[in-house]
């Protein structure tokens, strides 16, 4: 009986609908959660396990024992009827998670699911009863200094427009104003910390990191929410006419790609260097490409606003002949110069990797994807 049950697991998890996991979407999940009736990848499966079998009990489809009555669970359920009940209220500034995304953004997406029920209808209709759907907060985070790796306890400010943080909380006036209209945010960025939020905003027409953690994953995932809140009721009320759907992908986004390349060094240096490459920590963000020494550098050596092939963009999937820099290198040419690139490691799957990354940026320029009078920037490079 058991071996039949199992068949029948494996044939219902090939169904539409369950052949993806039902929290992140990745293809192929091989694992359940047997008490929603829902198909669950490996990573996912983790993270429900960790909420305790009174909340979630977790089965291998191919290695575990299948009762009858999990099995019709599992049958008269499945992802589609499960997530229309989990997933039935979530709010706009809610980013459901993709299969690459940070374990704090999977993790919390799943406690707010299953343990803390904040997506299900509410009897009395309302969305959510949840503080970060005002897109105001106020709170401490620890921010990492501009110019060491050193955090400190700052006290933030989400009000309105902008995003301020003051030293002390009694500091009548703060340390620095970010306006919302300009600012970015991710949960995907690199810093060896968990619970980082990356804070990206244009000051002065140059790109500004900032590094925030909290000592709760579920606090800096509010802070995420009430942030893309507060965006979009800013840009409800700035651009009335502009399309829901326009709006929400422009409440926050995640980087199309980060890595180390090496890179040629500026024509005015090049001669200056022991070697033609430098090592730099690249990120592409949207069309801007930035480069870093380290990845939480909080401004960035250059920049390179990409553009469409008109204006002068488009890659070579080789690198200049007197470089020599092997099968791996490609170059970016741009109006001003070309860039040989050779990601690391070096791998043609990584190679391919990032002129895919970058083509998708150049062809998407085209578009006109930015915000009327919105400030892009402008290319630099200072090493």
């Amino acid at each position: 009986m058991s071996e039949i049950n199992k068949r029948e697991v494996l044939e219902l998890m090939r169904l539409d609908g369950n052949d993806k996991c039902a929290d992140c979407g990745k293809k192929d999940p091989d694992w359940a959660a047997v008490k929603f009736g829902a198909f669950v990848c490996w990573d996912c499966s983790g993270i429900h396990r960790s909420l305790g079998v009174h909340i979630s009990k977790i089965k291998s489809v191919q290695l575990d024992e299948w009762k009858d009555n999990d099995v019709q669970t599992m049958k008269e359920l499945g992802n589609i009827i499960a997530n229309k009940q989990w997933e039935a209220s979530v709010p706009v500034c809610w980013k459901k998670p993709v299969p690459n995304d940070s374990l704090v953004s999977r993790e919390q997406w799943i406690r707010a699911k299953y343990e803390r029920k904040e997506f299900v209808h509410a009897e009395n209709g309302t969305v959510s009863n949840k503080s970060y759907v005002t897109g105001r907060r106020k709170g401490f985070l620890y921010k990492r200094k501009k110019d060491s790796n050193s955090w400190n306890n700052r006290y933030f400010l989400l009000d309105g427009e902008t995003l301020r943080y003051y030293r002390k909380i009694e500091d009548a006036k703060p340390k620095e104003t970010i306006s919302l209209l300009d600012l970015n945010i991710t949960l995907n960025g690199v810093s060896g910390r968990p619970n980082v939020l990356q804070m990206t905003a244009l000051v002065r027409g140059r790109t500004r990191n900032y590094f925030v953690y909290a000592d709760s994953s579920q606090d800096i995932i509010e802070w995420y929410c009430a942030i893309r809140q507060a965006r979009l009721m800013l840009l409800k009320g700035r651009y009335p006419q502009m399309p829901d759907s326009e709006i929400h992908v422009r409440l926050s986004r995640d980087f199309r790609k980060h890595g180390y390349l090496l890179k040629t060094a500026p024509p005015s240096k090049a001669q200056k260097k022991r070697t033609p490459f430098q090592k730099r920590w690249f990120v592409l963000d949207h069309r801007r490409l930035m480069y870093f020494v380290n990845p939480t550098d909080a401004s960035p050596l250059g920049e390179i606003l990409l553009g469409s092939e008109s204006e002068g963009f488009h890659l070579l999937d080789h690198g200049s002949k007197e470089l020599d820099g092997g099968e791996c290198c490609f170059t970016l040419v741009t109006p001003v110069r070309p860039y040989d690139l050779i990601p690391v490691p070096e791998t043609v799957e990584e190679k391919q990797s990032w002129m895919f990354a970058l083509q998708t940026a150049i062809e998407d320029c085209g578009k006109h994807s930015e915000l009327p009078g919105s400030d892009m920037g402008s290319t630099y490079e200072m090493d």
